[in-house]
């Protein structure tokens, strides 16, 4: 099984939605009026923005657990899809699919049904989707069909998009002429923004603050908190990333004194990745990913160096 295309085909809600704003053709609905509210909404002109000028897409690993029955035989597994992200490019590494911030903004894959709610969080926008895709896929020896319900939790500022989202489906299908029956679940991120390509200059500490938003990868449970980025000396920067989520110790000793080149951080020690980069001309915004394989997460935070 190839699990990314799946994947793929049930994540990245938020700017679908907003790709579908624009709306269609023939009689005013309901619906329609709600699109045109939203498309005028600032909230959303800023989020059209952030996109437009966006050169940089980062994806975490995917986490996909699935069950499925047949004939008495119940098959359960966990599996992990990893991604090699350049610019505005991302490549899953278990089948070569491909994905890019134009895909994340292409209304072709519908939504069929959404619940859109816009607010605030932090210092920046914010937006929660509920949605139900339609979605089958054929792939070797099996044909499946899943009605996934998604809960997308997305926020965004000047330069930068954050968001996870966290999909449970019931599937059906055939292998071999066989029924099988089961449900699948997954927690994925991703960041898009337009970075700054260099590092924060000047002398003395900056400190950026904002907010996390993060997944349970065993149980899709949401959990929210606050990031906190510093550099103690920007003459020498190293960059400390300390994410706070209540009840929760997802921090790991690596990300507490990072290289910074060219605008980005990174670490990856113990199954612990984060990456994250400065964005927009004056540094004055930062976003990552990060996940530690129980956790997968977003972190946005703003300042000024």
């Amino acid at each position: 099984m190839k699990p990314a295309r799946v994947l793929i085909s049930m994540a990245v809600a938020i700017p679908l939605m907003l790709a579908a704003c624009s709306g269609g053709g023939g009689s005013p609905t309901a619906t329609d009026r709600r699109l045109d509210e939203l498309r005028s909404d600032p909230r959303i002109v800023r989020l059209e923005g952030v996109l437009e000028r966006a050169d940089t897409l980062v994806i975490p690993n995917l986490h996909l657990r699935y069950s499925f029955s047949s004939q008495g035989v119940t098959l359960t597994d966990e599996l992990v899809v990893g991604f090699a992200c350049s610019g505005v490019r991302c490549v899953a590494e278990d089948d070569g699919t491909e994905i890019t911030i134009a895909d994340l903004v292409d209304p072709s894959s519908a939504i069929a049904s959404t619940d859109f709610e816009l607010g605030s969080r932090g210092g920046f926008d914010t937006a929660t989707l509920h949605g139900v895709f339609e979605v089958e896929e054929s792939i070797p020896e099996i044909t499946l069909t899943a009605d996934p319900t998604i809960n997308s939790y997305g926020f965004w500022g000047e330069y930068g998009f954050a968001a996870i989202d966290i999909v449970d489906a019931t599937a059906s299908g055939l292998t071999d002429g066989t029924e099988i029956s089961g449900s699948m679940g997954f927690a994925g991120a991703y960041v898009i923004g337009d970075t700054s390509g260099s590092n924060p200059g000047g002398t003395g500490t900056a400190t950026w603050t904002g907010i996390v938003e993060a997944a349970s990868t065993a149980t899709s449970q949401r959990h929210q908190g606050t990031a906190t980025i510093t550099i103690a000396d920007l003459s020498r920067p190293r960059v400390g990333v300390d994410i706070a989520i209540p009840g929760l110790d997802v921090n790991s000793p690596g990300w507490a004194a990072m290289a910074l080149a060219s605008g980005r951080y990174a670490s990856e020690i113990e199954d612990a990745y984060l990456e994250g980069h400065f964005l927009g001309p004056d540094h004055s915004e930062t976003f990552g990913v990060f996940d530690t394989g129980r956790y997968v997460g977003v972190f946005g935070a703003q300042g000024k160096p």
